[in-house]
């Protein structure tokens, strides 16, 4: 899961990069583009006035100023202010010989600028027209609409904040997405060691159970060679503590305990089950109390004897460390039903220092621990909650600082069971 969480991850990273990218570059296009127009549009705005000049100067050459077509002059403006709209207006005047100038299109700006020039004319490009021989035939007067330009500027300052607000959000979100994979891949790193330490506890527990299973071979051969001791308190205590040995090992069973193999299923019952988990941590309880409220006729378990004496043993192994010798746990079984299904409860509960908020949400989580890496493996709530909820079934805490804890565990009870079978 963790694996392709990063997978899906790392996809993620790569796809909105690449959309970033991309956007990018339209927008760099788009920028370039508008660069490009704005540029064509100035420098054809700077030599309009020549080209025109040049193009109106036939319509003046040799001409006293009533002899010109002044229709046709207005027809060759219309067409110039259609090919180029950025054109506001075209004024033409012919200088006659005396010097004065006269305006021949359009033909009533001098009735409407008699006082030539008008106040706009800063705003006006002037060239001069001039014949073959160089002689003066007239001025052309052009006016450029800025609007246009002004829009050039707006759409290139519109396109650099918007390439900006793209990179800065592009460069943000690929770091947040980086900085989500590295954590991604912390995570599994995590999980690849915690995978490692559990290579390393089932090998200490192959371990364990091949070494009892030897021991138990010469204990046993020690037993036989004192079978045949004379009769004394030697041959008494030998044989005594060889049996107090392997009755351990029978009654608890340490080395199916420590195996992996699948054990069968089988009826449980809840009490003995407690009292053998008892027996199994009972070196960690010193002066703690431990009281039974066990509901008569209890349902018998269904599950794995072993499995079950290790989920209980590790709750109250916890419970015994965190009374640190000295106070009470409290054990009550009983059957109910919830939903139309029958279940069976049961609750252990310590008048210990209980457990803060920060603590309580992790304690089933794998290789958490309060306790030092020499004191504890971490992995016993983790395996505990495994197990019950192998079984159907469901485990909870509950704690209040200074007020102890209580762990409560539901199994549902098997259909030959709830039937009497």
């Amino acid at each position: 899961m963790e694996g392709l969480r990063l997978d899906c991850a790392g996809i993620e990273f790569i796809v909105n990069r690449f959309v970033y990218i991309f956007f990018g570059i339209v927008l760099i296009g788009v920028l370039v583009a508008l660069l490009w127009a704005a540029k064509t549009h100035e420098e054809t705005a700077q030599s309009l006035p020549d080209i025109l000049a040049r193009d109106f100067q036939p319509f003046l050459a040799g001409k006293d100023a009533t002899e010109i077509d002044t229709g046709r002059i207005e027809r060759r403006v219309k067409e110039i202010k259609a090919q180029y709209p950025y054109i506001d207006r075209i004024i033409i005047r012919k200088i006659a010989p005396s010097g004065e100038e006269i305006t021949l299109y359009p033909w009533s700006f001098d009735i409407d600028h008699p006082d030539w020039p008008p106040l706009d004319a800063e705003n006006y490009i002037a060239k001069s027209i001039v014949g073959e021989n160089y002689e003066p035939l007239g001025i052309l007067y052009i006016r450029i609409d800025a609007r246009r330009g002004r829009l050039f500027k707006i759409a290139i300052g519109g396109s650099m904040i918007a390439l900006i607000l793209v990179v800065g959000l592009g460069l943000y979100t690929i770091s947040a997405k980086d900085e989500a994979v590295r954590k991604t891949t912390y995570l599994l790193e995590e999980k690849q060691r915690e995978l490692i330490h559990l290579e390393r506890l089932a090998l200490v527990g192959q371990v364990t159970a091949n070494l009892l299973h030897d021991l138990k071979k010469p204990v046993l051969n020690i037993r036989a060679e004192a079978e045949s001791l004379p009769q004394g308190e030697s041959k008494k205590t030998i044989l005594d503590e060889t049996e107090l040995f392997l009755g351990l090992l029978r009654e608890l069973h340490l080395e199916g305990f420590l195996r992996n193999d699948r054990e069968r299923a089988e009826f449980l019952d809840v009490g003995d089950l407690l009292e053998r988990s008892l027996r199994l941590v009972k070196y960690a309880q010193e002066n703690v109390s431990v009281l039974l409220n066990l509901q008569e006729n209890l349902p018998f378990l269904f599950g794995q004897r072993h499995q079950l004496i290790q989920v209980f043993s590790n709750i109250l192994l916890n419970a015994f460390q965190a009374l640190e010798g000295e106070g009470v746990i409290r054990i009550a079984a009983s059957s109910m039903e919830e939903e139309s299904e029958k279940r069976v409860e049961i609750s252990l509960t310590d008048d210990g220092p209980g457990m803060p908020y920060e603590v309580l949400t992790h304690i089933f989580e794998p290789f958490y621990s309060t306790r030092g890496s020499d004191e504890s493996t971490g992995l016993g709530l983790y395996i505990s909650k495994s197990i019950v909820e192998g079984m159907g079934g469901r485990i909870d805490a509950k704690s209040i600082p200074k007020h102890g804890t209580t762990f409560t565990l539901q199994f549902p009870i098997s259909e030959a069971e709830s039937s009497g079978g």
